[in-house]
C-alpha cells in the first residue's frame, strides 16, 4: 500500500513540475513551407517575399514561411523537383526546356505569377559614351551576362531577331561577368561592350556610383512577358493545400505592402536581415540608396497591368503562349502541355483579403510599433 501511495505521489509531482510556469505558454505551431529563392542573397529588392514574416501575414495564415537562398534558378528548381524544398521561384525558362525535352509534365506546378512584367525586360546597359545607339547595334559585340545559363542572352537574341537578324546569322559573344559591381566594372573597363541583366542589378550598380545608359528592348515582344513564377512541388501541394493558399495570400499581402510603401518595407528588411546592409555605410545612407532598388521593382508586382484580371498571381493563357514563343518552344510544346504547367485554381482564395487594410497599414507606418509587434510574433511562435 505504501509503495502504491509513493508511486501516486511521484506521478503527481511529475505532472506539477511538467506544467508551464505561470504566465508562460508553449509556442504556437505553424505549418512549415520551404521556399527556394532564385537568388544567393537576401537582397532587399526582393523583400516582398519575406516582409509578411515581419508583418505577421504568414503567421496569421498558420504558415511558417522559410526562405532558402540558392545559386540561381536552376538550383532552386532542382531542389523543388527533388522535394528538398516545397517551392521554387525561377522564371519559366528552365521548366519549359525541361518539359520539352522530357515530353511530359514535371512534378511541379505554377500557381502564382510573381512579376507581371519581365524583370529582364528593361533593356541593355552600355557606357555613356558608347557608339552603340540601340539594341540592333549589338551585332558583333561582347555582351556581359550573369552566367552562360542566365536569361540575358535570350533577350538579346530576341531583340536582334526583331532587328531582322536571324539567330543563325547573329554574331554576339556572351561573357559571364557576375553581378552588380563586377559586371559594371567589366563594362567600364571595356572588357564587354554592353551588359544584359535584370532591373535590380542595374539599380544596385547605379546606387554604387556606376554611370551608364539603358537601351530599351522593342515593346512589340516584351509587353506580354512576365517574370518569376511560384512553382509548387505537386506532392506537397496535394497534401498541404491550405498551407499553400496561406503562403500565397501572405505573399500577395506582402507584395501590396511593398509597392505601397517601399521605404517601410526596407526598414523592416533591415530589422530582419541587418547583415544585408552595405558594409561601412550608415543605416540612413544605405536606406537612401537601396530604396531606389525597391521602387524600381515595385511596379512589376502590381496585379492590374494593362487592365488585365485585377488579381494577384493570376495566369493569362495568352501571356504563356507568348512566353513559349519567346523561348522558341512553340513547336515543341502543345497547348495542352503548356496549360498543364500552371493553374488559376487558387487565385480567388489567395485574393480573398482586405486590400485597403494592408494599404492603410503601409501608409500609416510606425517602425517602433511594428518592431514591438514583430518581437511579440517571434516570442509567440518560438521563431
Amino acid at each position: 500500500m505504501k509503495t502504491l501511495l509513493a508511486r501516486i505521489v511521484l506521478v503527481l509531482m511529475f505532472m506539477v513540475f511538467s506544467l508551464p510556469a505561470p504566465g508562460a505558454s508553449a509556442a504556437e505551431k505553424l505549418n512549415n513551407i520551404k521556399i527556394t529563392m532564385a537568388n544567393p542573397l537576401f537582397n532587399p529588392g526582393i523583400s516582398f517575399l519575406w516582409i509578411s514574416n515581419f508583418l505577421g501575414y504568414y503567421q496569421a495564415e498558420g504558415v511558417d514561411a522559410q526562405f532558402v537562398a540558392a545559386q540561381g534558378g536552376a538550383q532552386a528548381m532542382g531542389w523543388a523537383l527533388a522535394g528538398r524544398t516545397h517551392v521554387a521561384l525561377p522564371r519559366p525558362i528552365p521548366i519549359l526546356f525541361k518539359t520539352a525535352k522530357a515530353k511530359k509534365l514535371p512534378p511541379i506546378l505554377g500557381v502564382y505569377i510573381l512579376n507581371r512584367d519581365a524583370i529582364y525586360g528593361d533593356g541593355v546597359a552600355v557606357p555613356l559614351d558608347s557608339p552603340i545607339k540601340s539594341v540592333c547595334d549589338l551585332q558583333g559585340k561582347k555582351v556581359g551576362v550573369m552566367s552562360q545559363r542566365d536569361s540575358g542572352p535570350l533577350f538579346v537574341k530576341k531583340a536582334l531577331e526583331t532587328c531582322g537578324i536571324p539567330k543563325k546569322e547573329q554574331n554576339v559573344t556572351y561573357l559571364p561577368v557576375g553581378p552588380v559591381a563586377k559586371a559594371a566594372t567589366a563594362m567600364k573597363l571595356g572588357r564587354v561592350d554592353a551588359w544584359a541583366n535584370v532591373d535590380v542589378q542595374y539599380t544596385l550598380a547605379r546606387a554604387r556610383g556606376f554611370k551608364f545608359k539603358l537601351l530599351p528592348y522593342q515593346k512589340s515582344w516584351t509587353k506580354n512577358l512576365f517574370g518569376n513564377v511560384v512553382w509548387i512541388n505537386k506532392k506537397f501541394f496535394a497534401e498541404n493545400r491550405k498551407t499553400v493558399v496561406g503562403f500565397l495570400r501572405g505573399l500577395a499581402k506582402g507584395s501590396l505592402f511593398f509597392y505601397t510603401n517601399p521605404m517601410a518595407t526596407l526598414e523592416a528588411h533591415w530589422v530582419m536581415y541587418p547583415e544585408s546592409r552595405p558594409k561601412g555605410m550608415s543605416r540612413e545612407k544605405a536606406s537612401a540608396l537601396m530604396v531606389k532598388v525597391l521602387t524600381n521593382r515595385a511596379p512589376k508586382l502590381r496585379p492590374d497591368d494593362d487592365e488585365k484580371i485585377n488579381k494577384f498571381g493570376a495566369h493569362d493563357e495568352g501571356e504563356w503562349t507568348e512566353y513559349v514563343k519567346f523561348v522558341g518552344l512553340d513547336k515543341a510544346l502543345s497547348k495542352e502541355m503548356i496549360k498543364g504547367l500552371y493553374t488559376n485554381e487558387l487565385i480567388d482564395e489567395v485574393n480573398n483579403f482586405d486590400r485597403q487594410e494592408v494599404i492603410n497599414r503601409a501608409k500609416n507606418w510606425d517602425l517602433a510599433k511594428e518592431i514591438k509587434n514583430y518581437r511579440a510574433l517571434l516570442k509567440r511562435y518560438g521563431q
